[in-house]
């Protein structure tokens, strides 16, 4: 068939139509260059650029809806992507009336905001999305208090916070976040105004096993994430992420979104080939960015990477990692990434 541009290959990737060849791209974080929009927008735009992906998502700082509503992080420490946590308004259920509605437009919204027009006026015309994470994500890195300075140890002071206060005061925790959903709202609405196709909807390690209850996540979850995508659900792109092994994928699978991105390898998730059965929605993965894309050969990163293709039969689908590379992934797997997807794809 007659090559795609770009936008067209993600389009009817989407869609499920016939494509030249299947869309790529992944994801990291930028430090430090996160700190400012100019930077960032100059580093995201040059890794989609270097490795001439389809489609583009932006990684701002992991930290910036926590932001808007008053942490405060030290960007001179960082344990992975994380800076390290000082100091927040909400340190005890009591303290939760304190979450309320904030300009959707304004702070650190404002700010990222400007990333996307910066972003939008290099890019040409191909897909990017503005990385929003869910209502209950938000709460998470809110309620947060790690004692000490490491990642693993930020995702589960996230945890047992989120745990600690739904069980503990769940009244306030709906309002706080009814509150933070109405905001994002408001910031992803603005975000597509601004230039992006549509948002990456990032539910970040909650929806899944060990965490919380699908009945919690069904109470504490949803409702509030279906507020933030009915606000951009006339996009042209917008697309769910459901972080971290032993995901509520069932759960989630009817949300309002062109697609849906996980970790499909080892990770005790549905394969892509099962996901092709049980949704009907674009699948986003198929290479297992934990082992394959950090620690393989470009080799396995391409027999991975085909085989995910060829169990969708190259429709309905998009390759990536399951979630963002690590900040030292190897350059030449991702290069082999990309390489991946120009041999012919074969019908499954």
């Amino acid at each position: 068939m007659t090559s795609l541009s770009k936008r067209e290959r993600v389009e009817a990737a989407l869609s499920g139509a016939e494509v030249d060849r299947v869309p790529v791209s992944a994801w990291r974080h930028f430090l430090p260059d996160e700190r400012s929009t100019e930077t960032l927008a100059a580093a995201s735009l040059g890794h989609f650029k270097e490795f001439d992906w389809d489609w583009l998502k932006l990684n701002p700082r992991a930290t910036y809806y926590a932001e808007a509503w008053g942490n405060i992080y030290d960007y001179d420490d960082y344990d992975g992507v994380l800076p390290r946590f000082v100091s927040g308004p909400i340190n005890a259920p009591a303290d939760l009336p304190r979450v309320g509605e904030i300009s959707g437009t304004a702070g650190v919204f404002g700010e990222q905001l400007s990333l996307i027009r910066q972003v939008r006026a290099g890019i040409g015309d191909a897909h990017f999305l503005q990385t929003v994470f869910s209502p209950l994500s938000v709460l998470a890195f809110l309620v947060a208090r790690p004692t000490q300075h490491t990642l693993a140890d930020a995702v589960r002071a996230q945890v047992d916070g989120v745990q600690r206060y739904i069980h503990e005061d769940p009244q306030s925790t709906h309002a706080a976040l009814k509150a933070i959903a109405h905001t994002l709202a408001r910031y992803a609405a603005a975000s597509v105004e601004a230039g992006a196709s549509g948002i990456f909807f990032a539910i970040v390690k909650l929806a899944r096993q060990g965490v919380l209850t699908e009945a919690e996540y069904e109470e504490f979850g949803r409702p509030y994430d279906w507020i933030v995508l009915k606000a951009v659900q006339e996009a042209a792109f917008n697309l769910l992420h459901i972080c971290g092994a032993y995901a509520y994928l069932d759960s989630v699978a009817q949300y309002p979104v062109h697609a849906i991105n996980w970790a499909t390898v080892g990770q005790y998730n549905p394969t892509v080939q099962e996901a092709r059965q049980r949704y009907g929605k674009a699948l986003v993965g198929g290479v297992d960015e934990l082992d394959t894309l950090q620690n393989g050969q470009p080799g396995d990163v391409i027999a991975q990477a085909q085989a995910a293709i060829q169990a969708t039969g190259g429709r309905g689908f998009l390759l990536t990692p399951g979630c963002g590379t690590h900040l030292d992934v190897p350059a030449r797997n991702l290069h082999a990434l990309r390489s991946a997807v120009e041999a012919p794809v074969r019908t499954a």
